[in-house]
């Protein structure tokens, strides 16, 4: 975890699970989260190439210039980043146990600013683990010049570990790079 929203988040989450494996959508409160609202995002898993927003924050919203309340979370990646990113998802939510990625968002012009995404599983109302409580946290002052991030480029991925070493998930140790890309990625 880089960001201090990213490292809050994640000890808030730890401490909702009450030594269940993941918390309970119900169990996550927004006035506790009232610092970080903007950058949250819920998503629920409707089938392996589905993760939907339920939840868009505002800050995410205004950096791609577009509501994202029903879209797919999976269309902001293209190529095998989004297969990365599914395996990251389903990763989280099978074990479950929290993830995190690191991805510059670019804008058509091809600027670009750096952003942390934390994937923390939630149970749903009927008891499956099938949410995330996510958080999209750029780490730097924005440099799209006003316009929209239209891509994402992965950069790194910090997958689900197993539920006794969920805590070292975002060790260094854990940290896996993301390989290089070939022309026919995009």
């Amino acid at each position: 975890m880089r960001h201090v929203n990213t490292k809050t988040l994640f000890a808030y989450w730890d401490a909702r699970r009450l030594g269940r494996s993941a918390p309970a959508r119900g169990d996550i409160a927004p006035r506790d989260l009232a610092g970080l609202l903007s950058h949250l995002f819920i998503l629920r898993r409707m089938d392996r190439d589905h993760h939907i927003f339920r939840l868009a924050g505002t800050a995410l919203c205004q950096m791609h210039q577009r509501e994202f309340k029903d879209q797919n979370f999976l269309g902001m990646w293209r190529g095998h980043d989004r297969q990365h990113m599914t395996a990251l998802l389903e990763g989280a939510l099978s074990v479950p146990a929290p993830a995190c990625a690191l991805a510059d968002a670019v804008s058509l012009e091809g600027h670009s600013v750096e952003v942390e995404i934390a994937l923390l599983p939630l149970r749903g109302p009927e008891g499956w683990v099938d949410r995330c409580l996510g958080l999209y946290q750029p780490l730097h002052a924005g440099r799209l010049d006003g316009r929209p991030a239209v891509r994402h480029v992965l950069k790194e991925l910090r997958p689900a570990m197993e539920p006794e070493t969920a805590l070292h998930a975002f060790a260094r140790t854990a940290r896996l790079s993301v390989p290089a890309r070939a022309a026919n990625d995009f």
